[in-house]
């Protein structure tokens, strides 16, 4: 079983433009062919678009048809009521997503609940006795560069059903929030702000990206340097094991894991398993565990059990299984149901912004900020300042109103006055909280920034601030400007580099992408 970060069937509408995915309609088959004519949908899909110049893949496992060809009838006979498509059409919106590769799947389904998740697993763990090459890859919003929502079986699409958002519960700490993993960052987001909280590892994509596929690929962003993953902020899951079934997992103590093991089902079993791979392998574990804090490659197993295997069985800390099956995209399980921490959102922070014109004295002006135990510290180059300025209709879908114009005059006001026209090479962001400027003002951090040739400042202006952090989050989507026929092609997803090493690795990559 496979996961990932999606779409909905509607009959004879294949609208690339559209900006909500409609729910499934389907074909309803005649009262006297019931038994034997099953519904066949087509997709109107607006998460993945074509992607001409994608890297096509060879399938590794040796396809046999006929178990493609009879999962919608085994589905429908299970009960399974969403939709369902092998239409040719909606099988190439869905073969790319935002990564470079293009993967055809042979079947996509959109489940309509949680029963329909459950029904799909446990259809195919059964028919994968007779045919091995079926395979579930749940899909969200479509938005990951590494093509992990990509398959050339069955694609799981969460997003036109399964959003559901819960009620917030306030906490001593922030707050709580229960969504279905389709259900879009953005709108989560907004639920949690009437209650001054925010999940602080939103990633930059966040207007177009789902909560689910986040936690499935333990997605990070600008807070991150703080705060950490999308793992750290998951307070439990609701996963689909192999089996079938749905089950709660959250940490558990010592006590709690002895009970769960006793049991006979699968999240039982994968705990003992897991716990027994702990137990055996932990020093090759903790060698191998990356120095970096900023790390989604591969299964996080030495933050499972982070108090160690002996301290566990003496009853301190937790076994953690959350921390697995988040970044796991969806190997292990299906994510059905989600919960996550929130904390207040940080009051008067200072944007301290340095305009880079030399890339050579960046690793410098980014030690210093570090020094000061930063939010967050952003950089965007001159390609994506430049097509801002050349593309101010791009930011109307993100600001409303007297807000979008007075953002475009700080942006021009900034280019034309203080730029002078000119276009730095990369322009470093650097955010700040109030217990940390009430100990060293902000204008004495930005002198500590300063380097040769370029000034770092406060930024004091509030539309000033959010124009700089609206092109830093809107970097990825303002490249798709470049050429209105072409999209940019993410061959390089994140990369970790130790801070002293960033000025000769930017001149380096400016270098070699020339």
């Amino acid at each position: 079983m496979k996961t990932s970060s999606s779409t909905s069937l509607k009959v004879k509408s294949l609208n690339p433009k559209a900006k909500k995915p409609s729910a499934i309609k389907l074909k309803k088959p005649t009262k006297a062919k019931a038994k034997t004519k099953y519904a066949h949908a087509e997709l109107e899909h607006s998460h993945a678009p074509i992607l001409p110049t994608a890297v096509k893949t060879k399938p590794i496992l040796k396809r046999n048809p006929l178990g493609h060809l009879l999962i919608e009838k085994m589905l429908r006979e299970a009960g399974f009521r969403g939709g369902i498509s092998s239409d040719k059409r909606v099988l190439e919106k869905y073969s790319t997503d935002e990564s470079i590769f293009q993967i055809n799947p042979q079947v996509v389904i959109q489940p309509k609940n949680r029963t329909d998740l459950e029904i799909a697993t446990k259809v195919v763990a059964r028919e994968t006795k007779r045919f091995t090459s079926l395979s579930l890859t749940p899909r969200a919003a479509g938005t990951g560069l590494s093509g992990g929502s990509l398959s050339d079986s069955i694609v799981v699409d969460v997003v036109p059903h399964l959003h559901k958002i819960g009620e917030v519960t306030e906490t001593k700490d922030g707050a709580l929030i229960t969504c279905e993993p389709g259900a879009m960052w953005r709108e989560v987001e907004k639920k949690l702000k009437r209650h001054g909280t925010y999940i602080p590892s939103y990633t930059s994509s966040k207007d177009i990206c789902t909560i689910g596929g986040s936690v499935a690929n333990n997605a990070a962003g600008p807070d991150s340097l703080r705060y950490g993953h999308c793992a750290d902020w998951v307070e439990s899951l609701e996963v689909v094991f192999n089996d079938g079934h749905t089950y709660t997992v959250a940490p558990l103590t010592y006590k709690q894991f002895k009970s769960l093991t006793k049991e006979k089902h699968e999240y039982a079993r994968i705990t003992r398993e897991i716990f027994a791979l702990l137990e055996k392998n932990e020093k090759e574990l903790l060698k191998a565990k990356p120095k970096t804090p900023k790390n989604t490659a591969g299964y996080a197993l030495w933050h499972i059990c982070p108090q160690g295997v002996a301290a566990f069985k003496k009853g301190k800390g937790t076994f953690d299984l959350t921390r697995l099956i988040s970044g796991s995209q969806g190997t292990i399980g299906i994510i059905a149901g989600l919960t996550m921490r929130a904390i207040p959102i940080p009051q008067n922070t200072s944007l301290v912004v340095l305009p880079l014109f030399t890339l050579d004295e960046s690793a410098k002006a980014i030690l210093a900020a570090l020094e000061y135990n930063p939010i967050n510290v952003e950089i965007f180059d001159s390609l994506t300042f430049d097509l801002a300025l050349k593309n101010p209709d791009f930011f109307k879908k993100r600001l409303v109103g007297m807000d979008y114009y007075k953002t475009l005059l700080a942006m021009y006001t900034t280019y034309h006055i203080r730029l002078g026209r000119k276009t730095p090479e990369f322009t470093i962001l650097a955010t700040f909280d109030e217990e940390t400027t009430s100990e060293t003002p902000a204008e004495d951090i930005a002198r500590a920034m300063s380097v040769a040739g370029a000034k770092a400042r406060v930024v004091r202006n509030p539309h000033e601030v959010e124009m700089y952090l609206q092109i830093r989050r809107a970097s990825f989507s303002l490249s798709k400007m470049i050429d209105p026929d072409k999209r940019p092609a993410a061959f390089l997803e994140d990369m970790t580099v130790p801070p002293e090493n960033l000025g000769k690795f930017f001149v380096e990559i400016k270098k070699m992408l020339k």
